[in-house]
């Protein structure tokens, strides 16, 4: 259960298209060889309100976090982040150049105890178009 939500400044979207970011994050999550298709969520919202550092025009910045379901040993989700981070900047990096930018990703681990998911035909969906196993 990879759930990527990434939150942007005001105005970023003039730079990059937040859906094909999205994408390369989706794409970025599968490769990882640790996320399966059909648990992978990927959204991202565009900041109402916000004041960045000194309150100049033209900052930017692009946090994300990522939410793994439990059980993922620490080497295996720092290369889920790792990988995840890289792409995000091999993505952003030609639309900003100097833009000042700051890029961020955090990774959560879900207490099983504390999420429920007992309602999801997604895996089955995906079953159906031979794109992914059971989970």
């Amino acid at each position: 259960m990879p759930h990527l939500s990434f939150e942007y400044s005001r105005g970023l979207e003039t730079h990059i298209d937040p859906d094909a970011f999205a994408a390369t994050c989706r794409d970025a999550l599968l490769a990882s060889g640790h996320c399966p298709l059909g648990g992978i969520r990927v959204r991202g919202f565009g900041a109402d309100a916000q004041a960045i550092a000194d309150g100049r025009p033209g900052l930017h910045f692009l946090d994300m976090v990522l939410r793994l379901g439990a059980g993922r040993s620490p080497a295996v989700k720092r290369a889920i982040g790792d990988g995840l981070y890289q792409a995000a900047q091999a993505f952003l990096r030609p639309a900003l150049g100097a833009t000042p930018f700051i890029l961020s990703l955090e990774i959560r681990e879900i207490d099983p105890d504390l999420s429920w998911k007992s309602w999801s035909t997604i895996h089955a969906a995906m079953q159906g178009s031979g794109k992914e196993s059971a989970p």
